[in-house]
């Protein structure tokens, strides 16, 4: 059988992951690339030998391409996504999937009407370690859950973080659609955030995300881009449970490099290989065999609406002075 012909709207950081993933993938290759940037994508088809398109309606008309991953800024994945469905192609969207909640609905519509994929890139989810987390819960092992963490403790630059578009909605969501593939819906959430590193910034910096859940358990989501954990057991990426029967810890930290990779000074190797598993399930399960994904759209857009709230949540917080 042929391989899957995928093309990435996108050339940015977060493009190296996707092709790391991409190219781990047997029954996928890369047929082109494109983006804005001339130079970014001269520079791109030159390390990765490959096609570059001089437009995104070249890309689209391009009847090789079967499926298309974008990977642009948040602010253009609403018009990339409805273009590519509309070229009937299958779509794979970087998180946040869109600012707007009418914008995710729109794209869900047209997949179904179109029978076309779209897959949101919630790939945390989609490593086999977190597949045995979800195994183990949903058979009862670790009996009553009353309390777990997902935390994320990774410094970024002010560069960095002025690009991005707050932590609620960049790491925020990450953590959001883990723990509602992991535990489900929420009853409650309380919401708090801080400028800590970079007020001057017109973004947070830390967040931390309090759930209460039907049963009375509680989860404690926190993220910082201003500290990175180096102390014995550091909380880089970290997902904890604490069971009546049983606990369990999930974490990046088992191997670390020393190299840039991504928007990333350092090589968090799980991470990245969470772009390979989530790659492998949209060509093998999704493209070729019809699945759903673990994370859909409609999972993405419950997330955005917990991200707007929490957002809003804790702009109106004004704390209670001791």
């Amino acid at each position: 059988m042929s391989k899957v012909k995928v093309a990435f709207i996108g050339c940015g950081a977060v493009a190296e992951l996707h092709y790391q993933g991409l190219m781990a993938c047997s029954k996928a290759e890369l047929a082109g690339i494109y983006d804005i940037n001339p130079f970014l994508m001269q520079r791109r088809a030159s390390d990765w030998d490959v096609n570059t398109y001089d437009s995104l309606q070249a890309l689209l008309e391009d009847k090789e391409v079967q499926a298309v991953f974008v990977l642009t800024p948040v602010d253009s994945h609403h018009s990339n996504v409805i273009a590519a469905l509309n070229a009937g192609k299958h779509v794979l969207v970087e998180k946040p999937i869109a600012n707007e909640l009418y914008e995710i609905k729109e794209m869900a519509a047209l997949a179904e009407s179109k029978g076309l994929q779209c897959m949101p890139a919630h790939n945390y989810i989609y490593s086999p370690d977190m597949y045995r987390l979800k195994k183990t819960i949903n058979e009862g092992s670790f009996g009553l859950i009353p309390v777990s963490w997902l935390m994320y403790h990774i410094h970024h630059s002010e560069e960095l973080c002025a690009r991005y578009p707050g932590i609620i909605r960049q790491i925020g969501t990450h953590l959001l659609y883990t723990h509602r593939y992991l535990f489900g819906e929420p009853a409650s959430m309380s919401a708090h955030t801080t400028r800590f590193l970079y007020p001057h910034l017109d973004r947070d910096d830390q967040m931390m995300l309090t759930l209460m859940m039907p049963d009375g358990s509680i989860s404690n989501l926190f993220a910082s881009f201003a500290v990175t954990d180096h102390s014995t057991n550091p909380w880089s990426f970290i997902v904890k449970i604490l069971g009546t029967q049983g606990s369990a810890q999930l974490s990046w930290q088992d191997m670390v490099l020393d190299r840039a990779l991504g928007t990333l000074s350092r090589s968090y190797v799980r991470y990245e290989e969470t772009y390979e598993h989530e790659i492998q399930y949209f060509i093998n399960e999704c493209v070729l065999e019809g699945n759903s994904p673990l994370s859909t759209l409609a999972d993405a857009y419950k997330v955005l609406e917990m991200v707007i709230q929490a957002e809003k949540d804790a702009q109106e917080k004004k704390g209670i002075p001791l």
